[in-house]
């Protein structure tokens, strides 16, 4: 008797429902990876994501007017800011590079002038016999 009552012990709660759902995963797992695989699904997808995008346009679009109204940015004057914002900015730094590189190229012409002068253009000039003697 008492190994019977040892079998009929209540069982840890948690376990009983981890259980649960590991059966339930298992009767349902299978069709619905199965559906997931499916034209029929990416055909649905296809569709919920047209019908998305088309009302989030049409939502955008309302929003915006009324932000507008109230002469307040929208989202997309935001995009259009930063989009510009971004080619000025490029333009910027290509400008910057061409101002960089003519420097260069500059001090690359001006370097071997000084150079050909030589240590005699900034030695100073030896001093004649007559001051050698004043000293």
């Amino acid at each position: 008797m008492s190994e019977e009552q040892n079998d009929r012990k209540p069982r840890d709660p948690a376990a009983q429902w981890v259980e649960l759902i590991q059966k339930w995963e298992r009767a349902i797992g299978e069709p619905v990876e199965q559906f997931v695989r499916s034209d029929a699904y990416f055909d649905a997808m296809t569709q919920v994501n047209r019908a998305r995008a088309h009302l989030t346009r049409r939502f955008e679009g309302v929003w915006e007017e009324w932000l507008h109204l109230f002469n307040m940015p929208a989202a997309t004057d935001v995009r259009r800011l930063r989009e510009q914002l971004s080619r000025l900015e490029r333009q910027v730094n290509r400008i910057a590079k061409e101002l960089q590189d003519r420097d260069e190229e500059e001090r690359e012409r001006t370097k071997p002038k000084r150079a050909a002068a030589g240590p005699s253009a900034t030695r100073a000039p030896e001093p004649t016999p007559d001051e050698s003697d004043q000293s």
